[in-house]
């Protein structure tokens, strides 16, 4: 996310914003803009850098509230793929 300055936009949805992050603050390296430094207010104390976009993207659900796992039997909806499995075990 670019610079640690936060932009003025606001979202309705979580996967909006969530969506918003990846794009614009995390970028692409294709687009030549890709930061892998989450500079998220909550982690700006112990900043922290990761090795691929998908790493950060995942990181990124954590301050989000999004839940985009669905269990198809339940509807119950996780944020990491990993739960979503322990949830279907049981």
């Amino acid at each position: 996310m670019d610079d640690g300055i936060l932009c003025n936009k606001a979202f309705f949805e979580a996967e909006q914003l969530y969506n918003h992050l990846c794009e614009d603050h995390v970028g692409r390296k294709t687009t030549n803009n890709l930061c892998l430094t989450c500079r998220f207010p909550d982690c700006l104390d112990t900043p922290r850098t990761y090795s691929k976009r998908d790493h950060i993207t995942s990181h990124l659900r954590s301050h989000v509230a999004i839940k985009p796992h669905v269990c198809e039997r339940c509807s119950t909806k996780f944020k990491w793929p990993h739960d979503l499995k322990k949830h279907q075990k049981l």
